[in-house]
């Protein structure tokens, strides 16, 4: 029989697996109150790709734009108002102390895209992460979210394709969030959120073949981004369309559940007039270290720029309400209103159930630490002298 070593090195599957890596490291998003293009990156240390934050948008609360411009640039002026006509985005009446719910939606374009290699189409749709509106300046909320809440699919032959054909066997990529933080602006729809994220790599599992993991801080926009080979425009709350549902399909057609082993509720189902949006990044993927670097490195030319494409629907929802969901569904009507009320309530349990595990979850000390520390060296000692006199 042909060993393991030598039947993978000459595999596609290697080369296929690698590329996908640092293609997801691409695709999600970083936090702060911000975001911004490749133009203003730093490096950082240890590889890390720095980006320079966003300036606060309430400087430009009254001027309006003559034209658009690149989504991080600090000239960039503001867009007018939503039409009163139209859908509004959401969080118009939000305070301080609301959550918000981002739920990544079904792509209609290839979501992720690295180098010179073929765009990916990575299905996340339902995967749904919990925050709170910690600030609002005129129309500006400033959002954070609780990474911990994120539940994302990883990146494999079940989620991702290459020119319709699904990644090869054993091939998984781990996403494992840092921070996602931003803002939206509910006048206009604008939308900046700061991801950090770390990528973990594998191919036939961590035990044979484990990827250098990488961190990449990718800049999400609702405007344009532009890296210095890739460029892309997402779309504004409250210009996107409400997609057509259909009462049959499967359900992977239908979005995914709120969470893993739920009770199956699809956290795409609902929604508002206006909640939903296309966020863009392009972000610098750095050159990676550790085994295997040389061949990630060569395969995917890097450093190399990086796309993600992320269509997402955002809630919003005072807590204090004695029903909740009432006020998110004031668009909705019928069928869709009972599902929105039902999504926002099951959102709402998760946020609560996270949140007592945080308070719940023990804390220990730095002088704890060192305590224990001399305590357990003390009865090391204390056995091997024991067994010497023996």
């Amino acid at each position: 029989g042909v060993s393991p070593s030598r039947a993978l090195a000459p595999s596609q599957a290697t080369g296929m697996g690698v590329t996908v890596v640092a293609a997801a490291f691409g695709s999600i998003p970083r936090v702060g109150i911000a975001g911004v293009d490749a133009r203003t990156r730093r490096r950082g240390p240890r590889g890390v790709a720095r980006v320079a934050p966003f300036r606060d948008p309430t400087h430009r609360i009254h001027r309006l734009s003559a034209s658009s411009s690149s989504s991080s640039s600090p000239r960039t002026t503001r867009a007018p108002p939503a039409s009163s006509a139209g859908p509004r985005p959401p969080g118009s009446d939000a305070r301080p102390g609301w959550r918000v719910a981002l739920t990544t939606m079904p792509a209609t374009r290839p979501t992720l895209g690295v180098s010179f290699w073929p765009d990916f189409t990575y299905d996340a749709r339902g995967a749904t992460t919990l925050g709170v509106v910690t600030e609002r300046r005129g129309d500006v909320l400033h959002l954070d979210f609780d990474v911990s809440t994120f539940e994302g699919p990883p990146v494999c032959g079940r989620t991702t394709t290459v020119l319709g054909v699904p990644l090869p066997p054993g091939i998984r990529i781990d996403i494992v969030p840092i921070s996602l933080r931003g803002f939206l602006d509910t006048s206009t729809g604008e939308c900046r959120l700061d991801f950090d994220a770390k990528f973990k790599g594998s191919i036939f599992g961590e035990g044979f073949i484990a990827l250098p993991p990488m961190t990449v801080r990718s800049p999400l926009t609702t405007d344009k981004t532009r890296g210095a080979r890739r460029s892309a425009t997402g779309s504004r709350f409250g210009t996107v369309p409400q997609p057509k549902r259909s009462d049959e399909g499967s359900e992977r057609e239908r979005g995914a559940i709120v969470t893993s082993g739920s009770s199956g509720l699809d956290a795409c189902a609902g929604g508002t007039a206006g909640d939903l949006a296309e966020l863009v990044a392009v972000a610098s993927v750095p050159r990676v270290t550790g085994r295997w670097d040389w061949l990630m490195n060569a395969l995917l030319q890097l450093p190399a720029d990086a796309l993600a494409v992320l269509p997402c629907r955002l809630r919003t929802w005072d807590p204090s309400e004695s029903s909740i969901g009432s006020h998110s569904d004031a668009s909705a009507a019928g069928e869709n209103a009972s599902s929105e009320r039902s999504v926002v309530r099951a959102l709402d349990d998760r946020f609560e159930i996270h949140a007592h595990r945080r308070r719940t979850r023990p804390t220990v000390t730095g002088e704890q630490t060192t305590m224990a520390m001399l305590t357990f060296g003390a009865a090391t000692f204390v056995e091997e002298s024991h067994q010497l006199v023996l």
